[in-house]
């Protein structure tokens, strides 16, 4: 192997430049990934912009971004080196990344939430890495990866189709916090790839879903994908249908991807007495939250990250064909260009794009 390697580098807001930097060597109980291909997530782009999502969400706090980060969490590779004491057997193993590893110690982590851990270490987020030079991530020829979190990848799955495993783990988890379950109505707020997926795994749940997305190109993926209605907010009264749909009940749960305070008023328009409404962009300024709303133990709460087993229910729900991911890949770039891919992704109105892949 190279004594280098090239990863594409966050030196500041909107400024990523892709340099030849030494390829590190795994320690005892990490693995170095050779990445074969990278979602881009839309935190990236919140990144790109100079904010951090991650310590927002889960510490709800803003943390300062390091000097030197590479962004990627959604990373797919094989194991190319494995540290002192490690498998060797496990060279050339197909895995995915499981990009967080947690304390094991804090309050949360001993009651039993691990996604809310504030000492994680978390790949492409520049969480927990404060002593080294370079914070690792996925848009690198080579990644550092703890042993544990190397996951094996059937052969049935891409490597392509692995990079939605990290956000399809975020639906599971956003899913199984709303608590909806079989013949229960269940309205998805946004189907960009993380609202798709969590329709996707409701409807696997037994749920009866509606979704609504105001992008003609993402609405087109949803109609295609989801087994249930996809609405147009523009041109429909969504809490209205939801209402009908349900015979004035309600729908038990409701998933915000969105952050928009027209989509969250029409969720908490139709929840259902016991219903729950779950954000996983943040509730939107100015969300109003009175005793009208929380009446009828109606609640509310935000999802973050999720439990490290989810990703293997992730892996289960795609070998399975229950979550499908066809055509949502729109573009894919080489690692020269991963300020270029961003670019795109920014301007998806008016790029088309939906999915993009960095392939190192």
């Amino acid at each position: 192997m190279a004594e280098t390697m090239r990863a594409a580098i966050l030196t500041g807001r909107r400024r990523i430049q892709v340099e030849d930097v030494p390829r590190p060597s795994p320690a005892a109980g990490w693995v170095l990934m050779n990445v074969e291909a990278c979602g881009i997530c839309g935190s990236d782009l919140r990144y790109y912009e100079g904010e951090n999502p991650w310590s927002l969400h889960t510490l709800g706090y803003h943390k300062p971004l390091p000097e030197r980060m590479v962004l990627g969490h959604e990373l797919a590779g094989v194991i190319a080196e494995v540290g002192p004491g490690g498998d060797p057997s496990r060279v050339g193993e197909r895995i995915v990344a499981l990009c967080f590893l947690v304390c094991g110690k804090c309050p949360s982590c001993l009651r039993g939430d691990p996604q809310l851990c504030p000492n994680t270490q978390h790949l492409g987020h520049g969480a927990g890495f404060d002593d080294w030079d370079l914070n690792p991530g996925g848009y690198a020829d080579y990644c550092l990866l703890w042993e544990a979190g190397a996951v094996p990848l059937p052969e049935t799955i891409s490597f392509d189709d692995a990079t939605f495993l990290d956000g399809l783990a975020v639906a599971v988890h956003a899913v199984k916090r709303s608590r909806v379950g079989e013949g229960d109505h269940c309205l998805v707020l946004g189907c960009g790839p993380i609202g798709l997926l969590c329709a996707q795994v409701a409807a696997a749940r037994g749920a009866r879903v509606i979704a609504t997305e105001t992008s003609p190109c993402a609405r087109g993926h949803a109609e295609r994908l989801i087994p249930g209605r996809v609405l147009d907010p523009a041109c429909a009264d969504v809490a209205a249908v939801a209402l009908e749909a349900t015979s004035n009940f309600g729908v038990q749960a409701v998933i915000d991807t969105t952050g928009k305070l027209s989509a969250q008023e029409a969720g908490i328009a139709c929840l259902a007495p016991a219903g729950g409404m779950v954000f996983l962009a943040g509730p939107a300024e100015g969300l109003p939250l009175g005793l009208k709303q929380i009446a009828g133990e109606r609640w509310y709460s935000t999802s973050a990250n999720f439990d490290p087993p989810e990703v293997n229910e992730a892996i289960d729900l795609l070998a399975a064909a229950r979550v499908r991911l066809d055509g949502l890949v729109t573009h894919r770039f080489p690692l020269e260009q991963a300020a270029e891919a961003l670019d795109v992704m920014a301007r998806k109105a008016e790029t088309g794009a939906y999915k993009i892949i960095i392939r190192p």
